[in-house]
């Protein structure tokens, strides 16, 4: 069925397609009240090395190391480290120590586009409390980690890469997309089902309405109008009137072809007969 179709159906059951749409209003609300609206935050550190660099050795004096600024030492070394400490925050196991168990927090950690050394931290949480404070907690195991990860390794602390904490848990911002697409798909569907609710109630009371109509029929002994029947005939032709004479008279109808009109046929006069009188003259 085309559109104008449809709307013609819709318009005949109106009192079907009314309520639904309303109802539909309604559940539509109820969606966006009931879906928990989320909160993110965002947090992000990076990776130094030390000022002495990569190597150490005691028979160096402190006053004769060389130092260099850490932020002028960025080299593949801190990438990796970075792409390591990705690896560990995504472990299951860490997740669930840091957003608690059963928790519907969770937090992705990343090294963004460049790849490192900066280490983006990312929460969502249902409050706003929740998504930041677990931004703070992942930031903390990350530095945590990566010390132990270079004590494990027997590493001298004057080689340790560092991390710095660049932003500090952000302030926790509602998120209303997720809201706003559950809605929207709640809403499609519901108008759907009122679009085929209507349809079927509009079948369903026509057929019934086909069945009273027989059965009245034949109750009153007269056979419902087939299709043949209630076909209309078609329309014969009008006659076109002849036009009047202009003398107010009766119009004059048109003499057939071939027959000579009152103008053209040519009266024949007999002539007169002599009488049988015989005074009358005669030709000597």
């Amino acid at each position: 069925m085309d559109f104008w179709g449809t709307v013609r159906v819709l318009r005949r059951r109106w009192y079907i397609a009314v309520p639904a749409v309303l109802i539909t209003g309604i559940l539509a609300l109820y969606v966006y009240v009931t879906v928990p609206t989320r909160y993110e935050s965002s947090g992000v550190l990076v990776l130094t090395s030390p000022a002495a660099g990569g190597r150490y050795s005691e028979k160096t004096k402190p006053e004769d190391v060389v130092r260099v600024n850490p932020l002028l030492q960025f080299d593949g070394s801190l990438t990796t480290t970075a792409q390591i400490l990705t690896q560990i925050l995504g472990d299951p196991k860490t997740a669930e120590e840091l957003a608690g168990k059963d928790s519907t927090a969770v937090y992705t950690a990343n090294t963004g586009p460049v790849g490192g050394p900066l280490l983006f931290i990312s929460t969502e949480a249902d409050s706003a409390q929740d998504a930041e404070g677990l931004v703070g907690k992942v930031l903390e195991k990350t530095v945590a980690e990566l010390a132990a990860q270079q004590k494990a390794l027997s590493a001298p602390e004057q080689t340790f890469i560092t991390a710095q904490v660049l932003v500090k848990p952000t302030t926790a911002s509602a998120k209303i997309g997720g809201k706003v697409r559950y809605v929207g798909a709640a809403s499609v569907v519901l108008l759907l089902l009122t679009i085929a609710t209507t349809f079927a109630a509009d079948s369903v009371l026509l057929r019934a309405r086909r069945r009273k109509d027989g059965k009245d029929g034949r109750e009153s002994g007269a056979a419902p109008p087939s299709e043949k029947d209630t076909t209309p005939h078609p329309t014969p032709p009008v006659r076109p009137q002849p036009q009047s004479n202009g003398k107010g008279g009766p119009p004059q109808r048109p003499a057939p072809q071939g027959v000579p009109n009152a103008h053209q046929k040519t009266v024949i006069i007999a002539a007169p007969k002599p009488p049988a009188d015989p005074a009358w003259p005669k030709e000597d």
